[in-house]
């Protein structure tokens, strides 16, 4: 039991990792994420900031603490920061078939 720690009642595995979720789980999660940082560059129009990432994240972690999931805070920073260039791709070719130019790439 050294990897776990005790809760409000509950054991927690301390080293819980990203794979260890329920798919369902890992779904909502992603989506959670997506949603935030997509939100955060469609009303900023430029990549986040270090900052301004933790920012969303917190938000999320707010979410998943909702929903009564437990996983450590930088497994689901380790997520978010692989798939944030992914997401920004994505949306800056929606940006040039609807037309905008961003201007501070």
């Amino acid at each position: 039991m050294k990897n776990h720690i005790k809760v409000n009642g509950q054991l927690r595995q301390t080293n819980k990792k990203w794979t260890h979720l329920s798919q369902r789980q890992r779904e909502r999660i992603s989506n959670w994420l997506r949603i935030e940082y997509t939100k955060f560059v469609q009303v900023n129009r430029k990549r986040p900031k270090k900052y301004e990432h933790d920012e969303i994240l917190r938000e999320v972690m707010d979410q998943i603490e909702e929903h009564k999931i437990w996983i450590p805070y930088g497994e689901v920073k380790k997520y978010y920061l692989s798939k944030v260039s992914k997401w920004f791709r994505k949306i800056e070719n929606e940006w040039e078939v609807q037309g905008y130019h961003n201007e501070d790439e």
